[in-house]
C-alpha cells in the first residue's frame, strides 16, 4: 500500500461518507469471483436464455461476481474510503464458502437476469455483517440492512422472463473475497485487494 494512502487514511476528519451520487463514475464493493469453470457454465446458461427468449441484452461474463456488500458510488474514488475498506477486508475472518445457485430469475427493479439460491447465504451474510461492522467502526455508516439475496447477474434486459429451476447446480467453494473498483458504464472491474477465506 502506498504511503500517500496510509497518511490519508489516518486523517479521519477528512473522510467522506460512502453513498450514491448522481454523477457517479466509480463503484466500490466487496465480492466473490467464480472460477473459470463456473464462468463457462454461466456463459452457457446466459446464451441459452438469450436464444430461448430473444433477449437483446449482452451477457456480462467478463465481470461475473457475487456482491457481498456495496461500499459506495462516487464521482471520483476517495482514497479515505478505499483505506477504510482495506482495513475492513483485513480485519474479518471466514472459512471457505460453499456457494450454489439453483434458480434463474429476473430482478424487475434492476432489469437483471440473475442466478440465485440459498447455498452459501448464511456464511456469506456473516461475512457481509463483519465487513459492514468494521466499516462502521471506522467511522462510516453501515450498509448491512435489507433482505440480502446472494446472486450473480448474467445480463440486463428489459424483457421479462419466467423464473426457473436450473437443471444443474451452479456451485463452487469460494476460497477468497475481493475489494473491487468498478468503472461504471465500461463493464470494467479492477481488483484493489483480495483476502483468503481460511476459517
Amino acid at each position: 500500500m502506498n504511503q500517500m494512502l496510509l497518511e490519508f487514511g489516518d486523517d479521519k476528519k477528512r473522510r467522506r461518507r460512502p453513498g450514491k451520487t448522481h454523477d457517479a463514475k466509480h463503484r466500490l464493493f466487496f465480492a466473490l469471483y467464480p472460477p473459470d469453470a463456473i464462468e463457462q457454465q454461466a456463459a452457457s446458461i446466459a446464451h441459452d436464455y438469450c436464444r430461448a427468449f430473444s433477449l437483446s441484452g449482452k451477457p456480462r461474463l467478463t465481470t461475473l461476481h457475487v456482491t457481498i456488500i456495496w461500499v459506495g458510488d462516487y464521482a471520483s474514488l476517495p482514497e479515505d474510503v478505499v483505506f477504510a475498506a482495506l482495513q475492513a477486508g483485513a480485519a474479518v475472518e471466514s472459512a471457505p464458502i460453499a456457494m450454489s445457485f439453483d434458480r434463474i430469475m429476473r430482478f424487475p427493479q434492476a432489469r437483471a437476469l440473475v442466478l440465485c439460491g440459498e447455498g452459501g447465504r448464511k456464511p456469506l451474510t456473516r461475512l457481509r455483517v463483519q465487513l459492514g461492522v468494521s466499516m462502521h467502526n471506522d467511522g462510516f455508516p453501515h450498509n448491512i440492512g435489507g433482505n440480502f439475496k446472494p446472486h450473480m447477474t448474467l445480463l440486463y434486459d428489459r424483457k421479462a422472463v419466467p423464473p426457473a429451476t436450473l437443471d444443474t447446480l451452479v456451485s463452487w467453494t469460494a476460497s477468497e473475497f475481493l475489494l473491487i473498483h468498478s468503472v461504471l458504464g465500461k463493464t470494467e472491474h479492477r481488483i484493489i485487494d483480495r483476502w483468503p477465506l481460511l476459517g
